[in-house]
């Protein structure tokens, strides 16, 4: 039986056995299709993400090539500008770069991290208690000021602003609750350095300085 000839001849005029012969090549047809779009798909998507993924590959390497490059000069650099005086002896790794033509200007900035140690505890305990027992019967504005700066972030850290905030107001109250738990507070700080941060600037057309975006997501 030539499925050929039986596709040509009306459906009217087919037997039981002869349609369900051209239903199932029509079925086998529909599944090659489904098949091949399937195969034509993956092929084209697997080809576009090792495009993709290879470029981002060596767009990483040079950019870990570049940050070891830009550390390294702007070492150099900073050296060779403590030698000649221009930079203050306690300046703490900051600065910037300008090209001779004033069209170009590298800056490095400090990535921090502050850092609370375990007698942040007992500071926070003392201002607490502090606040509750006296600041919060007197003045209940005041109180919810000042008890807003003691507030965690999601990872359970102090904030380095609030808490900043918070000790401008030192002299406010003299209980000792308060003095020694701003004063345990301060000795709890430290400043832990991440690394480095580098912009790269250009001028723009109007004179003014724009940075280079090396962050896929700030593009």
């Amino acid at each position: 039986m030539n499925i050929g000839d039986l596709l040509k001849r009306p459906i009217d005029e087919l037997t039981t056995d002869e349609m369900e012969v051209v239903l199932n090549h029509k079925k086998k047809l529909q599944i090659e299709k489904q098949e091949k779009e399937r195969r034509d798909y993956e092929l084209e998507r697997d080809t576009d993400m090792g495009e993709l993924v290879d470029l981002a590959i060596e767009i990483e390497s040079k950019a870990a090539l570049l940050k070891q490059l830009t550390h390294s000069k702007m070492e150099k650099h900073q050296e060779k500008l403590n030698n000649y005086g221009k930079i203050r002896s306690n300046s703490k790794g900051g600065f910037s770069l300008m090209h001779s033509n004033k069209t170009m200007r590298i800056k490095r900035r400090r990535d921090t991290q502050p850092i609370w140690d375990e007698r942040s505890t007992k500071a926070l305990e003392l201002i607490h208690a502090f606040l509750y027992d006296t600041v919060k019967k007197r003045d209940k504005d005041l109180f919810e000021m000042l008890i807003g700066f003691l507030v965690k972030n999601k990872k359970g850290d102090l904030d380095y602003a609030s808490v900043m905030n918070l000790l401008s107001h030192e002299s406010r109250f003299e209980d000792p609750r308060w003095k020694e738990g701003l004063r345990l507070l301060k000795q709890s700080y430290s400043n832990f350095l991440k690394g480095y941060q580098y912009d790269f600037e250009k001028q723009n057309t109007e004179g003014k300085f724009e940075r280079i975006e090396l962050n896929f997501s700030a593009l």
